[in-house]
């Protein structure tokens, strides 16, 4: 088989692009593993993503030739991932059928679940496998806007890239966080992924190795920028320096802190309305599965994006859900060096590079599959 071979060899750019950061990673497949050899983020341009939408596909595909310059990424083969309010991605049953047969209803079936047209929409799907119905067969079903799916190819084209695939950033952090990571008994847990971006929250459930729930929260780190904007009268520049600057551990270590503090008296109330958000998502799943379910119990959180990295966020979540959280990407911190590190990035920045590490493990991941076919 020529073209499995080929693919091995290519090596791959992941490209993230959010409203707030470009996020890209340069992997290849080796003998001894995968081996990240270059990574990259730099700022988006300013007003250029809305709502998971490049409305400057110019503007931001400098900005990623820059990037890819500067790091001394020189691979044309990329891939980009969407996410947002309006990609569904859900757990279904259809009556069982083949590939074929359903590839010409599932237009049909994505209308069930989608406000917008089918018409204006991608829709994909994967057969997981027999239900346990006699008759019926569990799928996943995803549906995202034509014009989103549309505009990420096109900047990427823009750029002088060559698209290979359009991910979802629910699977690429799946992708990144539980198949590919060390703890080998993470598969057998369910586990939150919390992917907290700059325009909104994504939560994934992942239920031994599987995407049981995925769900947009529009509360995020603009939010709570917004909100220092506000009480401080300052430049978005000067909020997001605060924004940095605070640490929710003082409100663990003395509640009455945050009277103290207008800051923290800012975004205490939004993040306490994401944490129940979250626990809202979390009931919602365990009242889909019988009594008693060993996989209803949350086993840990795990935290990405660039709100991550705020000062005792991990610590005050634990308390409040009592929950385990963590932050980060095991896998990636182990795989990125100083050596293929850009001048500033430190571990903390690490989590921001979590959906573009996993989009470049979509192919390089078939590849290896394919080769061992």
């Amino acid at each position: 088989m020529v073209f499995p071979s080929l693919l091995a060899k290519e090596s791959i750019v992941g490209v993230d692009i959010g409203s707030s950061n470009i996020k890209i990673v340069h992997a290849e497949p080796t003998k001894q593993g995968i081996h990240v050899s270059h990574v990259s983020i730099c700022p988006t341009p300013p007003n250029s993503v809305r709502e998971g939408i490049v409305t400057g596909v110019k503007e931001v595909a400098s900005a990623i030739q820059f990037a890819m310059r500067s790091a001394g990424i020189k691979t044309s083969s990329a891939i980009t991932a969407i996410a947002g309010p309006g990609v569904i991605v859900r757990n279904v049953k259809v009556p069982k059928m083949t590939e074929a047969a359903l590839r010409k209803c599932v237009y049909f079936e994505a209308s069930k679940y989608i406000s917008a047209s089918v018409e204006d929409s991608v829709v994909e799907f994967e057969i997981l496998g027999d239900a346990e119905e006699d008759d019926q067969m569990n799928i996943i079903l995803v549906a995202a806007p034509r014009a989103m799916v549309d505009s990420k190819v096109a900047v990427l084209e823009e750029a002088g890239l060559d698209p290979l695939a359009v991910d979802i950033e629910a699977f690429a952090a799946l992708r990144a966080l539980i198949e590919h990571n060390p703890d080998g008994g993470i598969t057998e847990k369910t586990i939150g992924i919390l992917d907290l971006g700059a325009s909104h929250t994504e939560i994934n459930l992942v239920s031994c190795g599987t995407l049981a729930l995925t769900r947009n929260i529009p509360i995020a780190g603009s939010s709570l920028t917004n909100a220092l904007k506000n009480v401080h009268n300052c430049p978005d520049e000067e909020a997001e320096r605060i924004k940095h600057s605070l640490d929710l551990g003082i409100i663990i270590e003395s509640p009455d802190a945050v009277n103290d503090d207008p800051s923290l008296r800012a975004v205490q109330p939004l993040i306490d309305e994401l944490l129940r958000e979250i626990r809202r998502s979390i009931n919602y799943y365990q009242s889909q599965l019988p009594d008693g379910a060993p996989e209803m119990t949350v086993d840990s959180l795990v935290f990405t994006g660039g709100m991550a990295r705020m000062k005792g966020l991990s610590d005050y979540t634990r308390i409040r859900l009592n929950v385990p959280v963590s932050v980060g990407n095991p896998t990636l911190c182990r795989l990125i060096d100083s050596s293929v590190s850009p001048s500033g990035l430190t571990v903390e920045d690490i989590p921001l590079l979590t959906v573009a590490f996993g989009v470049t493990m979509k192919e390089i991941s078939q590849a290896a599959a394919q080769r061992a076919a």
